[in-house]
């Protein structure tokens, strides 16, 4: 016997369609989004079982068997979607505020100028940190990765979240290694994911893989029904209020004892080596494309 696809949470009535990530379900089907879960510990208020990731069902199998359209309600009281049950606090620098900033541009130059952040949540009472590619998209984040990875589903439900983003520009050495320090450029977005449907994840996509690799999209095929359906596109909102920004320049302050060690700056900067082509491209005497010629010049620089 199939599984009825109930359409919502039991305890805060979000929808919860067949085909998108974001329920779980107990081995009787009681169904919960997996941010009310976390509010029941993972437990079903009703049977005792454990709440685990629901499956979707897509494309003609969701046709031959449509998802239930009756809506159920539980007994027990529902705080509200999500860890806390209310509005998020708003973030503040605690350590050298100074040092941060409050207008989005220096925000959105490290976004879009980084390729790679560390997604971090709780999962399971315990902490759940991954690396992931992503891009900046006006005031949302979009990020990826495979429907099969369970904590990523929970995430994409409903669990709030974090992105950290940082760039090390340089080594600041001072007159003693207790002065020293680092000229760097970093950010924390706070949110909850919100999974994409299939035609705005396809264009989500697209927009990914031409900020990694600009104009790539132009050059190879579409992707295919079956890569979208097994890829989680997902977007965080950049929003007031829910994100930090904190950053170092300059060099070293001057010595307060006398010394006559070398002080001064190590810059960083990531750049870019020739393109190593695969040996299929070596074998059919392949130009480099001119995606991979605009990346090469962006961090040649």
């Amino acid at each position: 016997m199939s599984l009825a696809m109930r359409p919502n949470c039991e305890c805060c009535d979000t929808d919860l369609p067949a085909d998108s990530v974001g329920a779980v379900v107990c081995s009787f089907e009681c169904t919960f989004c997996a941010g009310c879960a976390e509010h029941l510990d993972r437990t079903c208020p009703t049977c005792g079982g454990a709440l685990m990731p629901r499956p979707t069902r897509v494309g003609e199998a969701l046709e031959r068997t449509p998802a239930s359209t009756e809506r159920v309600h539980g007994t027990t009281p529902c705080p509200g979607r999500g860890y806390t049950g209310g509005t998020a606090p708003t973030q503040r620098l605690t350590r050298k505020p100074e040092r941060g900033a409050a207008g989005r541009a220096e925000l959105d130059a490290l976004l879009d100028e980084v390729l790679v952040g560390t997604l971090s949540t709780v999962v399971d009472a315990r902490p759940w940190v991954v690396p992931m590619l992503f891009a900046r998209d006006g005031d949302r984040i979009l990020l990826h990765g495979s429907t099969g990875a369970g904590a990523l589903r929970q995430v994409a439900a409903g669990a709030p979240a974090a992105l950290t983003v940082v760039s090390l520009d340089g080594i600041v050495v001072a007159h003693t290694t207790f002065d020293s320090s680092a000229n760097y450029r970093s950010a924390v977005v706070h949110g909850v994911l919100t999974p994409l449907g299939p035609d705005e994840a396809a264009a989500a996509l697209d927009l990914l893989s031409d900020r990694l690799i600009p104009g790539r999209t132009c050059e190879v095929r579409p992707s295919t029904r079956r890569e979208q359906a097994a890829t989680l596109t997902m977007a965080l909102p950049v929003t007031e209020g829910q994100w930090l920004y904190k950053a170092r320049s300059g060099g070293p302050g001057e010595p307060d004892e006398p010394t006559d060690v070398w002080t001064g700056v190590l810059p960083l900067r990531v750049v870019a080596e020739p393109p190593e082509p695969a040996p299929a491209s070596v074998a059919a005497a392949r130009e480099v494309p001119a995606s991979v010629l605009t990346l090469l010049d962006r961090w040649s620089r």
